[in-house]
């Protein structure tokens, strides 16, 4: 119990998260092509509105071309470095930041084309040069808030669409727990009449399941601690139905240590014991198989059905999880069941993900 809390409370300390920042990581190879195509198209684009005839326009896009990246790649490299220092500040000053460092880039891009491409002394006295130098700078300033604006208003669409998500993942886990809850109190008023030993025992059993998954406010927890979860509640089981629940668990020791949503694994093995073992007259078997399948984990729980081809039950714990994995994992997670040979089999298989 105090290794299963410890490893609950490391988990909830890593899912502390760190201020989102709206910029992206200019430091990734992504973004950074991303911005030499943006500066191409734009390049071609000045191109194009500015050229009269064919052989002007391979010119000016050379000059163009140069410039914008010249540009685009100076701020994104500055940018970079100081990432973690504008992180830290409010999105205004940061944005401020952001646009005063593209602003400067062009200017000293203006400053050496003026020297070395054209020549000539720099004078911003001299109109012609005055009006270059402002003209670059009103285009980057330009160009440089729609963007800042663009990816702003994109980090508060991710943060609205997480908050709603999290809202909605909160009211699919409120809705399992009393289906659970209401499971094991059956089975502990069942053992009141037959055995009062064993259900002392089984409220205790309980008390400590409901205070290392109730209380959980983690969106994903290790794998390993969600089958001790289910752990207990089969002891609890195992109570009421005593040799006609057998377990066989296979699970891979590479597969604990995944990240799987919270009462994921625990509501099949209830299924498994409410549809399949309890309406067995002699009982049976439930399997419960975790492996690691190239970059997925997949978690199967097998049970007898009572009678062939029959499996009675509403489906709620299956739509419920099903959910869940649609709301976490974004269409990557699949919930699949099959009934055949007397057999019921729950396949669930969610992307690896092991917290550092």
């Amino acid at each position: 119990m105090v290794e299963t809390t410890n490893l609950s409370e490391k988990n909830a300390v890593n899912k502390v998260d760190l201020p989102e920042f709206f910029l992206p990581d200019f430091c990734r190879v992504q973004s950074v092509f991303m911005v030499v195509l943006i500066g191409e198209l734009l390049a071609v684009i000045f191109t194009l509105l500015s050229s009269n005839n064919a052989q002007d326009s391979w010119q000016l896009l050379g000059l163009y071309s140069i410039s914008l990246q010249w540009v685009s790649l100076s701020s994104v490299i500055t940018l970079c470095l100081l990432r973690p220092t504008l992180a830290g500040l409010r999105d205004s000053y940061a944005g401020i930041i952001s646009l005063f460092i593209i602003l400067l880039a062009t200017a000293i891009y203006t400053y050496i084309a003026i020297v070395f491409y054209f020549g000539l002394s720099f004078d911003l006295a001299a109109i012609t040069q005055r009006q270059f130098f402002l003209k670059n700078l009103l285009i980057a300033g330009l160009i440089g808030t729609v963007f800042l604006r663009y990816f702003y208003l994109q980090q508060q669409y991710r943060k609205q669409l997480s908050l709603e998500s999290s809202a909605r993942l909160e009211a699919l886990q409120a809705r399992i727990r009393p289906h659970f809850l209401f499971n094991s109190m059956n089975v502990i008023a069942s053992l009141t009449r037959i055995d009062p030993a064993k259900a002392e025992e089984a409220i205790e059993d309980l008390s400590d399941l409901i205070r290392a998954t109730l209380d959980t406010k983690d969106e994903l927890i290790p794998l390993a601690i969600e089958l001790e979860n289910g752990k207990r509640y089969l002891s609890i089981e195992q109570l009421r139905l005593g040799e006609r629940l057998q377990l066989d668990w296979q699970i891979d020791e590479n597969a604990l240590a995944i990240q799987v949503p919270p009462l994921s694994v625990q509501p099949l093995l209830e299924n498994a014991v409410y549809h399949g073992i309890q309406m067995v007259p002699e009982g049976g078997t439930v399997v419960v198989k975790a492996s690691v399948i190239d970059k997925s984990l997949l978690i199967e729980v097998t049970n007898p059905l009572y009678k062939s081809g029959e499996h009675r039950g509403n489906g709620i714990a299956l739509d419920n999880i099903r959910q869940r994995l649609e709301v976490i994992f974004k269409g990557q997670a699949k919930l699949s069941r099959v009934a055949e040979n007397d057999m019921y089999c729950v396949t669930m298989k969610i992307p690896k993900h092991v917290e550092e």
